[in-house]
């Protein structure tokens, strides 16, 4: 009996190992076509002021696909695991985000003072496309089919490259990053069933699903808008471009590396959502503990590497970047440490606790990052966003050893 269990354990180690690898190789491409080649070409055509309202456009097309797509996928593995769910149900909640779009989309380009209305349509084709493709990915996800997921992640990844080629033709960024998602989606298409008919037929459960997608969404909404802040935050209350693609380059070392927690949090909310795994406060709090080391080391090979990076690929702006090196990167490692124990947490426990969480966390961050961004700057913003990703960590261990010490949780 022992033996079929540890080879059972085995079986699964080794199944998990090999779909971790698949995911991290596809948010490698993913992010080293974005990071390495889409990015810095773009800001060679447009300069590095202009860059800055690229990258804050960008920002609000993927708060909304984070926010909205990526809660659609949680809220549907989730679902797979303890009631019923369609195809239907989920594409009723996107043709409601898909709606949404318009009055964000209008008041993104209206609060960045100067940015054309000529680009409404197509930052509005590009916010709800991309909601779409960010929930694409819960059709290998929630069959644990992540060779496929990986495929997906190529797909994306070979339209951002055609629509880089195709610049000189199209003269616009947005069509750039648009031709990728409509390949992962097209792919999804061919692949999967999750954009097959019946397109709207809604299971017995939908109520429930369609709660469990809005609890997660704003919990998404929180931590995407806190992840994006930079961007958003330097662009509207400093109000200079230039300063948006400073403090994203200083940090771009660290958001590339912290990455790895995408793949990462899908296989672990897959296999605890697909087997029946134990988790206790003890465990837990070593996880955290763990985690919390990774970071500091983490922020500081960052340093070095950005030191080589950003001066390759952008060295318009590496003596203004190279000062923010160390805090712009513990903050991103931070923000990602703590979200991926949200993850374990949200499979022991129910959305609402990620969504308290968040909620608290979005007042800390009104509390400390805005002011500190609007009186500091850059520096302001360096300081805060670490001490704000400080306050969610702590919170998440804290209620995690407390619901966790109950009892033994399973699922």
């Amino acid at each position: 009996m022992s033996d079929n269990i540890t080879k059972n354990k085995s079986g699964l180690f080794k199944k998990a190992s090999k779909d971790f690898i698949f995911s991290v190789l596809a948010l490698i491409i993913y992010n080293g076509v974005l990071q390495l080649l889409i990015y810095p070409e773009i800001e060679q055509r447009v300069g590095a002021d202009a860059f800055g309202t690229v990258l804050y456009l960008i920002s609000a097309v993927s708060v909304m696909g984070a926010g909205f797509g990526t809660a659609a996928s949680y809220s549907r593995m989730m679902a797979k695991k303890n009631r019923e769910e369609t195809n239907g149900d989920y594409n009723a909640f996107l043709l409601i985000i898909a709606v949404i779009s318009v009055p964000v989309t209008f008041v993104s380009l209206w609060a960045a003072e100067g940015t054309a209305f000529g680009l409404f349509l197509p930052v509005l084709v590009l916010m709800i496309v991309t909601v779409f493709r960010y929930y694409a990915d819960v059709q290998y996800r929630m069959t644990i089919r992540f060779k496929e997921y990986f495929l997906f992640f190529v797909a994306t990844s070979v339209g951002y490259v055609i629509g880089l080629l195709l610049y000189p033709v199209t003269r616009s960024w947005v069509f750039v990053i648009l031709l990728g998602e409509v390949f992962g989606i097209v792919f999804t298409v061919i692949t999967g069933t999750i954009f097959r008919a019946p397109f709207f037929n809604l299971s017995g459960c939908f109520k429930e699903n369609m709660a469990s997608a809005w609890f997660i969404s704003g919990s998404n909404l929180v931590a995407a808008l806190i992840l994006h802040s930079d961007r958003i935050l330097l662009r509207l209350l400093v109000a200079e471009e230039r300063a948006v693609t400073i403090f994203y380059t200083a940090s771009l070392v660290g958001k590339i590396v912290a990455m790895i927690t995408t793949p990462l949090n899908g296989i672990v909310i897959s296999y605890l959502t697909n087997y029946k795994i134990e988790m206790n406060k003890k465990r837990f709090a070593g996880i955290g503990a763990l985690f919390m080391g990774l970071t500091v080391m983490g922020a500081a090979a960052c340093c070095v590497v950005s030191m080589i990076f950003v001066k390759w690929r952008y060295p318009d702006i590496y003596e203004e970047a190279s000062e923010f090196f160390f805090l712009a990167n513990l903050g991103q490692l931070m923000y990602f440490i703590s979200g991926s124990l949200m993850v374990i947490l949200l499979a022991f426990t129910e959305e609402k606790l990620q969504l308290g969480i968040n909620i608290v966390y979005g007042i800390a961050f009104a509390v400390i990052v805005i002011p500190a961004t609007y009186f500091g700057g850059i520096v302001g913003i360096s300081y805060g966003l670490v001490a704000v990703n400080a306050v969610r960590f702590i919170l998440v261990i804290m209620l995690g050893v407390g619901r966790l010490g109950k009892n033994i949780k399973e699922v």
